[in-house]
């Protein structure tokens, strides 16, 4: 699917009132074309307080402007939350809804964070780290035991859609990735 389509299927995509995540993973899924637009990874998070109203949301940027390898959108989340909200917003009482499962490093960041529940839209089969949390050292077993971590409520359609813009140019990125990472950066 090229971006043009995607695009369209964003803009087109009607929210179904059935799925108690779908409204809140649907904008997951609008940062992360954005960020696709803008040549990074197509990933967005959105971290929500006690009443479910948005602190914060986040697209991946990896290679926006200059490379950083920690602009994952989770990463950026947490970064705001910590330095803007952590003394009014209790971690514990906080969701983070994010349109793919988190990767090795922002799930020990999440873990670390204490955020009380996180909600992924879409498994990272190829790099997803909560679906293997058991296989983590027993210390971060420990810490993720004081947290909930669950797919979020959403229709099959949004699920498909969060999919195909995880999935979007990821040959390309990996490869870019991949250089800069041999040009010594």
């Amino acid at each position: 699917m090229d971006i043009d389509e995607l695009v369209q299927l964003v803009k087109k995509y009607q929210i179904n009132p059935h799925f108690r995540d779908e409204e809140v993973s649907f904008r997951c899924c609008e940062l992360a074309l954005s960020a696709l637009l803008s040549g990074n990874y197509g990933v967005g998070a959105v971290l929500l307080d006690a009443d479910g109203q948005v602190l914060i949301e986040e697209k991946n940027a990896v290679f926006s402007t200059q490379f950083c390898s920690s602009a994952h959108a989770e990463m950026r989340v947490l970064d705001r939350y910590e330095a803007c909200f952590i003394k009014e917003y209790p971690a514990a009482q906080l969701k983070l809804v994010v349109s793919l499962e988190p990767c090795p490093m922002c799930l020990s960041r999440i873990l670390l964070s204490g955020i009380g529940i996180v909600k992924y839209v879409v498994e990272d089969v190829a790099g997803g780290m909560v679906s293997h949390m058991s296989r983590m050292p027993p210390a971060w077993q420990n810490l993720a035991s004081l947290q909930s971590f669950y797919h979020a409520h959403v229709s099959p359609e949004l699920r498909q859609l969060a999919k195909e813009l995880s999935q979007h140019n990821l040959t390309y990125l990996r490869t870019a990735l991949l250089q800069q990472r041999s040009n010594g950066a």
